[in-house]
């Protein structure tokens, strides 16, 4: 990850209408998800901290962990979830602390070092979930939509529905949700990225994420509120045919 990348994803966390409306989506979806009242759960690339300190305000968890190959990401998640139990590891070869896991989340974390590099560590990390216990995955969609903020956290493969589907059920697990995310805001992501598709061979730019150019607070609020009305949807059971963004829930049998 290019440097500053967490500070400035850390710093996004708290108020983008991105992370702001996937952050409400997980906090109405997980309880529903998983079936233990004092869950053991573990955030499989876990970054600055967000999803540590989400699952420990909707679960209360007995066990909370997470690891990140990156010292600046688990300083800055200790300060928002100091109870949870944080150490440095890489999700394609990860030091698992704990057993009879309830619940594993892996959000946009798979797609750095890509599908076949992780599958060993999403191998074990699945061997770990308790019977019943659930592995949510969210992960960028499409190649063709491969963005200045993928490249700043360099990020190597985006997915299909099909794809994640498919890497789920390779490990044992049985596919309760699959859908795409970011389906009502589609057209705007796609045109955001004209820009880039126009230069797919062009010079080399220095890499800054999109992060860097906030969006004015009225259009954060409208962007926030169109992902909210596709929130209700997904929460209603909607399955999206497509959107930036894949989620997927696999649960172990």
């Amino acid at each position: 990850m290019e440097a500053g990348e967490h500070a400035l994803m850390s710093r996004a966390e708290e108020r983008h209408w991105w992370y702001v409306g996937l952050r409400e989506l997980l906090a109405r979806l997980l309880p529903r998800a998983v079936r233990a009242p004092r869950p053991r759960v573990l955030d499989a690339g876990c970054g600055t901290g967000a999803q540590l300190r989400l699952v420990r305000d909707v679960l209360r968890p007995a066990y909370l962990g997470g690891f990140d190959t990156s010292a600046e990401a688990l300083a800055l998640a200790r300060a928002k979830a100091p109870e949870a139990d944080l150490y440095q590891s890489d999700v394609c070869a990860p030091e698992i602390r704990a057993d009879g896991l309830d619940l594993v989340l892996s959000v946009d974390v798979i797609y750095v070092p890509g599908a076949a590099r992780a599958r060993p560590g999403l191998v074990r990390l699945a061997e770990r979930l308790d019977r019943g216990g659930v592995m949510l995955l969210h992960l960028p969609a499409y190649r063709w939509l491969y963005s200045e903020h993928d490249l700043a956290v360099h990020g190597s493969e985006r997915f299909t529905a099909r794809e994640v589907g498919a890497l789920l059920e390779g490990l044992g697990l049985r596919v309760e949700r699959l859908t795409y995310r970011m389906c009502f805001l589609f057209p705007l992501v796609v045109l955001s990225r004209l820009p880039r598709l126009a230069r797919p061979g062009g010079p080399a730019r220095p890499v800054r994420s999109d992060l860097h150019e906030a969006p004015h607070p009225r259009v954060d609020a409208a962007l926030l509120a169109a992902l909210r009305a596709e929130n209700a949807a997904l929460l209603a059971g909607a399955r999206l045919p497509f959107g930036s963004s894949v989620l997927a829930l696999a649960r172990k049998t």
